[in-house]
């Protein structure tokens, strides 16, 4: 590519919708020039935007993508999905493309084809809200449809103008006023797109949010470079903002951070998360190995601990303590236990081989790119995991400390939890509930190759169970909990002569009671039937 020049995006698209992104992407950047043809390209594009009308079939266009990358190789594809679609987020995600967007606008357009350019990735996809029928549907399935027709005549005629124009004619007269045609038909079909563009893109606007104000994009992800650093750049940023929409909790359980003030529970939550962001860049900054970069995250993750706790109190806050004014991060620091491992965490390596050694992550049977948008999320998960079930077990440690230092409850706690009896009562249920989780159900999730995971989603923390291979962890249980997957495999090995059983049973019931007593009710019947038939003749 030659030095300075203006970067060639081949668009593919409908001639009215191509027309308008041309005209409006050229007039915003004009470093790029937009072909909506092949034969006018001059070298080969720096990028390929495909915008999609209408997609029902994912095997179909994700066919159609492949054979785009490979035909236009290197060159990254963006594909532009309309607002209403029938895929889930999941299946578009299945698409092999640097680029996905769904119904963007002209600014998010342009930064997306810039990052693209530079070697990133884009992904945005809207929730999926059933609307009603816009109130402007006819007006603009009108004006597209005569806009559509005097595109295609003002085409037509410069097709037929530029015919002429290379024509062996050599009527000098009839060139110079064919050129003059075609500079005024050209003016127009500018004109025309230029002054209807604002108009096309806010009715694209208003036909699909008419009654939405807000926008919110499910997925949205923005990676820079195609490498492990950016990942985790991006997988911060994403975290950061959904623990910023809230910590509302929808598990069923309880969770230790529940008895947090409000803002000390967001306050938590990010302090781990950017300690451990300063915990990901020593990683990626040292030369690490397969061998000892474990050994380097265990001993990180247990100063993690001990800065949050810091961060969480305050490194110079001091408050009475038996009489005596106390450092609280001091205290804090030497009176919890910071090495408890938390069993159901997967191992740390799934997350730390991608985002550290930049190896592949293995995703619904196949091994992805940690720059590729479902790793990301995979990671994501992982990750917000790891900092929602440490930040349970800091929880832990803080009512601990409180139980047994009353002026730490006010500093921490919510006003519910200053009561010894609250206090310990909510002390008394996680631990029933720890016992209950590790005794029956962890036996249960290894048996059945689950693992619980935990996600925050919308502002609230969720819990989702996962398939994964868990035989290790089986042949490590307790004698206790060994039963209880014995009893699980018992029923599981009962139920169904059980059921057999029973259903043999109700069979011969039936029989029983229609056949045999239901005749012999019908006969006694009959006979009082007949002896009163007698009694009234006579």
């Amino acid at each position: 590519m030659i030095e300075g020049a203006s970067k060639q995006i081949l668009l593919i698209a409908p001639d009215l919708l191509g027309e308008t992104l041309s005209l409006q992407l050229t007039a915003k950047n004009k470093s790029i020039e937009v072909f909506l043809r092949q034969k006018y390209l001059t070298r080969h594009p720096s990028l390929v935007i495909w915008s999609i009308d209408s997609l029902e079939l994912e095997t179909t266009t994700r066919n159609e993508i492949k054979h785009i990358k490979e035909k236009w190789n290197p060159s990254p594809v963006l594909i532009l999905l309309p607002p209403k679609l029938s895929l889930k987020p999941t299946q578009l995600l299945n698409f092999e493309c640097e680029g996905i967007l769904q119904d963007p606008d002209i600014e998010l357009l342009n930064t997306s084809i810039d990052n693209l350019i530079n070697g990133g990735r884009v992904i945005r996809l809207n929730d999926l809200l059933e609307n009603d029928t816009p109130k402007n549907i006819s007006l603009y399935n009108l004006g597209s449809w005569l806009l559509s027709n005097s595109l295609e005549n003002i085409n037509r005629e410069l097709k037929r103008l530029e015919g002429i124009s290379k024509s062996n004619t050599n009527n000098i007269f009839l060139l110079i006023a064919t050129r003059g045609r075609k500079r005024e038909v050209s003016l127009a079909k500018s004109l025309l797109i230029w002054f209807w563009s604002p108009i096309y893109m806010s009715l694209l606007t208003n036909n699909e949010n008419t009654n939405n104000n807000k926008r919110f994009y499910s997925t949205n992800i923005n990676i820079s470079e195609k490498n492990s650093k950016a990942v985790w750049n991006e997988i911060y940023r994403r975290s950061k903002l959904a623990i910023e929409s809230g910590i509302e909790n929808n598990t069923g359980s309880i969770f230790a951070i529940q008895s947090l003030h409000h803002n000390k529970q967001k306050l938590l939550l990010t302090i781990i998360l950017d300690q451990l962001n300063k915990v990901f860049n020593r990683l990626q900054e040292i030369e690490v190995n397969e061998t000892n970069y474990i050994d380097n995250w265990s001993s990180l993750e247990t100063e993690l601990r001990k800065q949050v706790l810091r961060d969480i109190c305050g490194t110079y806050n001091r408050i009475t303590s038996n009489g005596e004014l106390i450092s609280v991060s001091d205290k804090l620091i030497a009176i919890s236990d910071l090495t408890e491992k938390d069993e159901e965490l997967p191992d740390p390596s799934i997350f730390l081989d991608s985002l550290i050694l930049n190896k592949p992550i293995l995703v619904e049977g196949n091994l992805l790119t940690s720059d590729d948008p479902r790793a990301l999320i995979n990671l994501e998960t992982l990750i917000m995991n790891w900092i929602l079930r440490t930040s349970e077990l800091i929880g832990a440690e803080l009512i601990s400390a409180c139980s047994d230092w009353p002026e730490l409850r006010e500093y921490l706690l919510k006003p519910k939890f200053f009561s010894t009896r609250e206090l310990e009562r909510l002390r008394n249920q996680l631990n029933s509930q720890r016992r209950w989780q590790y005794m029956i159900e962890r036996p249960i999730q290894l048996y059945e190759s689950k693992r619980q995971l935990f996600k925050l989603s919308n502002g609230k923390i969720e819990i989702f169970m996962v398939s994964e291979a868990r035989d290790k962890d089986l042949k490590q249980l307790g004698w206790w909990q060994k039963q209880v997957t014995l009893l699980v495999e018992a029923r599981d090995a009962l139920a169904p002569q059980l059921q057999a059983m029973l259903k043999y049973f109700g069979d011969l019931m039936v029989i029983v009671l229609t056949n045999i007593l239901g005749r012999a009710i019908g006969l006694v019947g009959k006979g009082i039937a007949q002896g009163m038939g007698r009694t009234i003749s006579r």
